[in-house]
Order: structure tokens, then sequence, then C-alpha cells
């Protein structure tokens, strides 16, 4: 039997398609199995990078002290992670980059408190005098009041207006408040950045897995239509002007004097040692922070926080004092329909005449009418015991808390 001569090219040319297609199959399933490996590997440094940060939640006060730390997780020499952690206001962000053959993976996390060590909504401290309630008063939740106790009053044509006069579990304070951290404010007064003179500009934008900025301006800085972000300190020697139309994003500000205009939203944490001042209807996004430390020793005038109405804070509120005159000690304000869902450190007088749902510690209670002025009265407050669980405090407090994340920074 003959064959032509083509069918020789016939099945060359078969032999060659099949050839190209076992050696495409053969490549597919080399890349398929490189492609496995890089995915399992870039899995690997993504849980890695956030078991990174566990441990940093668990060794977050011996990263702060000794610096960064290049941790072996499991002892397998191929799961290394750098670990760091830094404080920033009132909270401490940890950095955790895992690493393997030259691949790597960043995840930056803000931390802090998930529960206070006393768990108290209410804690006034015991200075002998009854807490005299009136209005629409409601106290939620556990509190800690003078052995004197609790009792109802009319104040300005409004008598106490509920059946009980607390609701919840009520026990007596002491003397003095819960004790603060020996280091917080020292921690959050020296944060240890680049300094750089400040101009105003349209943007900035300065990303938590590099280094901080602290400006520093002239007496008054004027934040009017800037849109700043991340790890940015701005600093001004007397006062600081926030404007409605700025959008501000984990910010730290610091001056005497801070003011924020009414409309304003955004993520700030402010420390100040005279006067930090919210308008009306301003919001400032969780976790913000709103630290005054009075320096020195006031003479005319109490150095104060005041929340004006309808404004929300949701995060924390301090007050303390360096040199405290019981004449004029440090002051909180919270007017009537503002809200704070978080925490109020006071250790001089509160004023409250709107809502906090958290927590409020503070030395005393007063209220201030067109009319008069009253100590240890409340008129139209609200204690409430509603924050979800997984909301997160600063790490105020002296005794030992336990640490959590507030926020992926990165």
């Amino acid at each position: 039997m003959k064959l032509k001569s083509s069918s020789i090219y016939y099945a060359l040319f078969l032999s060659l398609i099949i050839a190209l297609f076992l050696g495409g199959m053969i490549l597919f399933s080399s890349f398929t199995r490189q492609l496995d490996t890089k995915l399992e590997m870039q899995n690997s440094l993504i849980d890695n990078a956030k078991s990174g940060i566990e441990y940093g939640l668990a060794n977050t006060a011996e990263l702060l002290e000794s610096g960064a730390q290049d941790v072996d997780l499991f002892g397998r020499q191929h799961d290394s992670v750098l670990i760091s952690a830094k404080k920033w206001g009132a909270y401490t962000v940890i950095t955790s980059q895992s690493h393997f053959k030259g691949e790597q993976f960043l995840k930056v996390a803000m931390i802090g408190s998930k529960h206070q060590p006393t768990e108290y909504n209410l804690y006034v401290a015991d200075l002998g005098r009854p807490i005299t309630l009136s209005g629409d008063t409601k106290l939620e939740g556990k509190i800690g009041v003078p052995e004197t106790g609790l009792k109802r009053g009319n104040i300005a044509g409004q008598p106490y207006q509920n059946k009980r006069l607390n609701f919840g579990q009520r026990l007596n304070s002491a003397r003095t408040l819960p004790e603060l951290s020996s280091t917080i404010i020292e921690e959050m007064k020296s944060l240890d950045v680049e300094i750089a003179p400040w101009k105003s500009q349209d943007s900035l934008d300065v990303s938590f897995s590099q280094d901080a900025i602290h400006f520093v301006g002239d007496s008054f800085i004027d934040l009017d239509q800037e849109t700043i972000s991340g790890q940015i300190i701005i600093e001004a020697r007397d006062s600081i002007f926030v404007g409605k139309e700025s959008e501000l994003n984990n910010v730290i500000l610091k001056s005497k004097v801070v003011y924020i205009e009414e409309g304003f939203q955004g993520t700030i944490q402010v420390m100040a040692s005279q006067k930090i001042t919210l308008e009306q209807n301003v919001t400032l996004k969780y976790p913000s922070n709103l630290t005054l430390c009075s320096t020195a020793k006031q003479i005319n005038e109490s150095a104060c926080i005041s929340i004006g109405s309808e404004s929300q804070v949701l995060g924390s509120i301090m007050a303390v004092s360096e040199s405290p005159n019981f004449r004029y000690p440090v002051q909180i304000d919270i007017q009537e329909k503002a809200t704070v869902h978080g925490l109020v450190y006071n250790q001089g007088r509160t004023q409250l005449n709107g809502t906090i749902n958290g927590s409020l510690f503070t030395h005393k209670i007063y209220l201030e009418t067109p009319s008069s002025k009253y100590e240890n009265h409340l008129l139209n407050a609200q204690i409430k015991d509603d924050l979800p669980e997984d909301f997160v405090f600063p790490p105020i407090f002296k005794s030992k808390e336990s640490l959590t994340k507030i926020q992926w920074l990165k």
C-alpha cells in the first residue's frame, strides 16, 4: 500500500500540534503550581502580619520600651515578623511587617482598652454631700456615688420625673477618683517625631507606615479648608481654629486653645492647656480624643472643655491639672442635647446637661442656671449604658487593662 508524500506533512503537523498542546499543559500545570505557591505564601504573610498584631497586643509595654522586634512566630524559620509600637495621642499604634524570601506584607492597627477596670458608668468622688436629681435625669448602669446617696430635687420648676433614683447597681464611691496611669499625659505630650515649620496647604496625607511629622506654627493656625490625614501633629503656640470645611482624619492638634466651628466633622485628637471649644452641631468621629491638661495655676477662670448643643464626641474626654486650684478647677461643660459616646474623666468639676453613653468619672458635679449656681446637682442629665461590646477606650487608668484593636490603619 502506497501513501502520498503529503501524508507525512499532515502527520508531522499533527505531531507538532499534540506536542504544543502537551507542552502547554505542562507549562500551565507548572504555572498553576507556582501561582498556588505564591498565593499560599501571600496568605501566610497576611496571617503572620495579623498574628504579629496579636503579639504586639500582648507585649505592648515591652515594645514601647525596647523598640522594634524581629520575631519568629512559630520557630520554623520562615514566619518572621518585624513588630513595633508607638504612642499616638491617647492610643497606641502597632506595626507588623511579615517577610519571607523578598516578599513582605504590612498591617498597622490602632489599639486601646476594651473595658475599664472599674466598669462604672458614673463615678463621683465622695465629698460628703448627696447628689440631687431634677427634671428628666436618668442614671443607668453601675454607679459610684457619695455615701450620702441620691435625692430628688426641683430646679427651675422642674421636679425629678422618674420613679427610681437610679436604674442599675449603686455603690459608695471613695474620696478620690480611680488613679490615672502615671505616664499617660507625658506620653501624649512627648511624641518623638520630626519637627517642621507649618505652612498652609490644601491637602496632606502621611501614612501610618511612614514617619510622623510634627508641624509647629506661629501663635495662631487657621485650618479652614485643608484636607489632612494620617500621622500629622499640628501645633500652634497660642490657638488653633478648625473650620467646618476642613477634613481631618486621625490628626493631632496641640495648642493652648483649640476652637472647632459649627458643622465640622472629623476624627481628631486635641491636646490643649487652657480651653477646648466645640460649637453647636460638631461631630468628632470614633476614635477621637479631647485632652485638657492645665499646666499653670488658673487665676481668673477655669481651664475648660465645652461641648456645644447637638454636638457629638465618639471617643474620650479628659481634663486634668498639674497645678490644681480649688477655686478654679478644670471644668467640662456638656450642653443640652450634646452627646458623648465613650469615656469622660475629669479631675475637676463637670456640668452635664446632655447625655453620656458610657462612663463619667468626675471629682465634682455642678450646675449653672440663669438664676443660680449649684453643686452636686443634675438637671435633665442622662447617663446611659448602651455602648457596643467592641467599643474601645484609651488605656488611661493605672491598673492593667486588656488591650484590643480599635481600627486598621493599613
